[in-house]
C-alpha cells in the first residue's frame, strides 16, 4: 500500500472542487495523523479558489456538512489548501456525537469518537422517537469524491450531473 503525505493538521482550511465547476470550503477539525479526518464544510459555492484565507468566512453555525472523511483529496492535492486558522482552538470546533440510522428499524446509535485517534469510544443506543436524528452528523467515513457530490447537491440543488 502506498504511503500518503499527511500535509494537513487541525485548523487546515481547504477548497473542495464541486461537480458544477465551483468550490466549497472545508476545515480539518481533528486528524488521526493518518488519512482520517473529522471536519466541517461550508457554502456558499465559490467561483474560484480564493488567493488567501479569510477566517471570518468560517462559522460553525454555517456548516452544511460535517463528519469523518478520508484525507485523500488533501493528500493527493485535488483539494487545494488555503492555509491554517492562526489560533485554531479545538473547543471552538467541537467534535459532536455522530448518528447511525443505517437500518430500517427504529434503532438509533449515537457514537462518540476519541478526538485524537478517531476511534469509537462510546455508543449509546436509542430509538428514533427519543432522538432528533437531524441534530447529528451521520456516522461513517465519507470518501472524498462522495463529499464532492454531496456538497454539490447541497449547495447547488439545481445542478444536473453529466454522469447521470
Amino acid at each position: 500500500m502506498p504511503k500518503y503525505v499527511i500535509n494537513y493538521s487541525n485548523g487546515t482550511v481547504f477548497c473542495v472542487p464541486l461537480k458544477n465547476g465551483k468550490y466549497a470550503r472545508g476545515l480539518v477539525a481533528r486528524s488521526d495523523g493518518e488519512l482520517g479526518i473529522f471536519g466541517y464544510f461550508f457554502g456558499p459555492c465559490l467561483d474560484s479558489i480564493p488567493a488567501t484565507l479569510d477566517e471570518s468566512q468560517l462559522c460553525i453555525e454555517e456548516t452544511v456538512l460535517a463528519g469523518i472523511f478520508s484525507g485523500m483529496g488533501l493528500s493527493n492535492g485535488e483539494w487545494k489548501q488555503l492555509g491554517n486558522i492562526k489560533s485554531f482552538q479545538r473547543h471552538e470546533w467541537p467534535m459532536p456525537m455522530l448518528i447511525n440510522t443505517e437500518d430500517e428499524s427504529d434503532r438509533v446509535e449515537l457514537v462518540e469518537y476519541d478526538e485524537d485517534t478517531l476511534e469509537e469510544k462510546f455508543i449509546s443506543v436509542s430509538t428514533r422517537g427519543e432522538v432528533d436524528v437531524d441534530a447529528y452528523p451521520e456516522d461513517g467515513v465519507m470518501g472524498y469524491k462522495y463529499i464532492e457530490a454531496v456538497l454539490t447537491m447541497k449547495l447547488d440543488p439545481s445542478f444536473q450531473s453529466q454522469d447521470g
